[in-house]
């Protein structure tokens, strides 16, 4: 629109001879600078009655209002709002059209065709997306891509570094082609037989989906903690048992663990400060370039306010161009810190920033007097870093504030903070993976000889000869191994002279037992021989009577010593048990049957509903333990009391309970731990091993006795056996 109403243009069309490079050099400086310095600007004059040149491969002249319409009719697409076309020829380039009418005074029409398009040059780091309206972002990602016309690059994009010629891509054919090339995927689209377009990324391999596993790994790692965190406090928690070699490994894959985590930290913490002084660096030398430049074309003026030349409309013009050939926005601010001149003057326009310059950093300059200053700037949620040098003339006089906000592009920043953990995050779990299997080796080779040990321990028997370890190494371990060895020796002579002490102990407490049981009936013996001595040297009328008399008393003293040698042989040697299968039912019956009229004692029998239930036992010896008790607890019952004995069968679990109780004398206090012990006894005759062999009997059964017992009111044995499954 300013183009349409611009009077100096209408003039220089009206005069009779035309300067086109006067007129060209003013619209260019005036509308096309800055930003529209990265397209190619070409202006045609015509008239109603002109016509126009077109080069090869057309190679001929057309009338120039039909040329241009023409081609506006078949590519162009007009932009809303203006008198602007898009041409959609297909070049390979970003063109731009518009057909601009002029009348001078007298009616006459002159034209001015513009047309705008793109350099070949690739995309550059651009400005920030200020100023682009609506929901418009640009996104981030590792694509490259190319145009080509007539198999020439004409423009790229990216990190991929394309040929000149498409002739390695391509293979001619319409539509879209499929390339793996150079580590990278392409995907190629022919659009005719001159234009083609390349999309690339970077191909995917092996490696690459291992790093997946990495993130897997970090995020299963991290939710297992959390479980066993978790767990800890629950009432159902899983326990871990924390033994010497589990602890071996995890202090090892701990402290790895958190040293290249720690490590990690450190180096992202470290990389984003070196990024941030790399930028520091680059905006310093960026500055004082600008600076360089600036002084060549105003180091000679002394007030540059409304400085212009023949080459630049204003310094707005100067400025955007430096921002081109720089990539970074640039502003001048006079001594009192207010905008001279900007190569972004939209941003101050829409007020996004204010038109003074920055306090802290108007201070650092006016008052400081720094010679540079560099600081953190911010609009809106977009943070900058923002240089600030005092531009003086060749007087050294101060003539304006030079600023270069520069905006770094987080995205890069994340992007290398992003690769920087990827890695780590890849070594750590490398690391981790092989610390865990040298912490496993490590602690199996360490722990080895102590499990050893601990089985050799566990082993250790006083009855049987006790191996030693055999172990080469001279280190902690093996001065252990070594009191182990040692220990084994001790403990073996120790077991010989404690079995041999203990063997006599035995003997000689048996021979104690055993020579008072023989004594007893040697003493009536001698009495009833010297009796009989006496009779027969007197031969007096009952002689006879006498001999009798007395050889039947011989004859039963006898009997007890022959009862006495029989129960110590039982008892040093047991018989060697059959087991059978034993129905408990008869076998009680059967037991009670002997004595059921012994001493006037009642018998009785409860069975609780059992018919049959059997054990696996040997018949003879559970004769014997139940005799034994029913015996010893029908001889509890004192003479003045009537005896009751009681018999009771049932069954608890995979046991049958068996419990003999009688109404007798009860065990006193004093005895009872003696109760089971082979020369132990209450009674005035036998030697004490019945109860001893009854238990020696039940244990190698696979059952248990044990008893209870009250003073004066009774006692009762419980026998324990295993039930047979029939």
């Amino acid at each position: 629109k300013d183009l349409k109403k611009d009077n100096q243009i209408m003039a220089m069309l009206s005069e009779s001879y035309l300067d086109f490079d006067q007129l060209y050099n003013y619209i260019q400086r005036k509308y096309f600078n800055g930003f529209w310095d990265k397209y190619d600007l070409q202006i045609t004059v015509c008239n109603p009655v002109d016509s126009v040149y077109v080069s090869p491969p057309d190679d001929q002249w057309h009338h120039c209002y039909e040329f241009f319409y023409e081609t506006i009719l078949k590519d162009g697409m007009q932009v809303p709002g203006s008198d602007f076309y898009y041409l959609d020829n297909l070049n390979g380039r970003i063109s731009y059209f518009a057909s601009l009418p002029y009348f001078d005074s007298t009616q006459n029409e002159s034209t001015l065709f513009i047309e705008l398009d793109s350099r070949f040059i690739s995309e550059g780091l651009g400005y920030p997306e200020l100023l682009l309206e609506g929901d418009f972002y640009r996104v981030e990602m590792d694509f490259s891509y190319a145009k080509y016309n007539t198999n020439k690059l004409i423009t790229s994009s990216g990190d991929f570094a394309y040929n000149t010629s498409d002739k390695d891509y391509s293979k001619g054919h319409d539509g879209f082609e499929f390339l793996k090339y150079d580590g990278y995927d392409h995907l190629i689209y022919n659009i005719d037989q001159s234009n083609s377009i390349i999309v690339s990324y970077p191909s995917v391999f092996w490696v690459d989906i291992l790093i997946s596993f990495s993130y897997l790994f970090s995020f299963f790692f991290i939710l297992l903690i959390l479980l066993l965190s978790v767990s800890q406090l629950s009432p159902f928690s899983i326990r871990i048992v924390w033994n010497f070699k589990n602890k071996i490994q995890l202090a090892m894959t701990g402290l790895l663990f958190f040293s290249v985590f720690f490590f990690g930290i450190g180096t992202v913490y470290f990389s984003i400060k070196q990024y941030q002084n790399r930028h520091f660096e680059i905006l310093h030398e960026k500055i004082q370039s600008v600076y360089v430049e600036l002084i060549h074309k105003l180091e000679f003026e002394d007030d540059i306010h409304n400085w212009s030349s023949e080459s630049y409309y204003d310094l707005n013009a100067l400025l955007q161009k430096f921002s081109n050939v720089f990539y970074s926005d640039i502003n001048l601010f006079d001594e009192d810190g207010v905008l001279l001149a900007s190569s972004r003057p939209e941003i101050f326009k829409l007020g996004l920033i204010g038109s003074r310059m920055n306090p802290d950093a108007y201070r650092e300059m006016s008052v400081v007097k720094r010679s540079e200053f560099i600081h953190n700037e911010k609009i809106g949620k977009l943070k900058y870093l923002s240089a600030y040098v005092p531009f003086v003339n060749s007087e050294n006089n101060l003539l304006a504030y030079l600023n270069l906000p520069y905006f770094t592009r987080q995205n890069e920043l994340t992007r290398e903070i992003t690769n920087l953990v990827v890695a780590i995050i890849n070594i750590i779990v490398l690391l981790s993976i092989l610390s865990f299997v040298f912490s496993l080796i490590l602690s199996n080779t360490i722990t080895m000889p102590l499990r050893l040990i601990q089985q050799k321990i566990g082993k250790i028997s006083l009855s049987e000869k006790n191996e030693k370890i055999e172990y080469d190494e001279k280190d902690e371990i093996g001065s252990l191994i070594d009191e182990y060895n040692i220990m084994v020796d001790k403990l073996q002579k120790s077991a010989e002279l404690l079995a041999r002490s203990e063997r006599e102990t035995a003997w000689r407490e048996m021979a104690k037992q055993i020579a008072h049981e023989i004594k007893n009936p040697l003493t009536p013996m001698k009495l009833g021989i010297q009796h009989l001595q006496r009779s027969y040297l007197e031969r007096g009328e009952d002689w006879e009577n006498q001999v009798d008399k007395i050889s039947k008393t011989l004859i039963e003293q006898i009997d007890t010593l022959s009862s006495i040698a029989t129960e110590f042989s039982n008892f040093a040697k047991m018989p060697l048990a059959k087991n059978t299968q034993v129905n408990m039912v008869e076998k009680l019956k059967n037991a009670i049957g002997l004595y059921s009229d012994y001493k006037g004692c009642k018998i009785q029998l409860y069975l609780n509903g059992i018919e049959a239930l059997y054990v696996f036992a040997d018949k003879e010896q559970l004769s014997r333990v139940f005799g034994n008790l029913i015996k010893n607890a029908i001889q509890s019952v004192p003479d003045n009391r009537s005896g009751k004995i009681d018999v009771e069968l049932s069954k608890r679990g995979n046991y049958a309970i068996i419990a003999i109780k009688d109404n007798g004398k009860g065990i006193p206090d004093a005895i009872r731990d003696k109760l089971f012990q082979p020369n132990f006894t209450t009674k005035t005759s036998g030697m004490g091993l019945g109860l001893a062999i009854v238990r020696n009997i039940i244990t190698n059964i696979g059952g248990n006795i044990y008893y209870e017992t009250e003073l004066n009111k009774g006692t009762n044995f419980y026998v324990e056996l295993p039930v047979l499954d029939v």
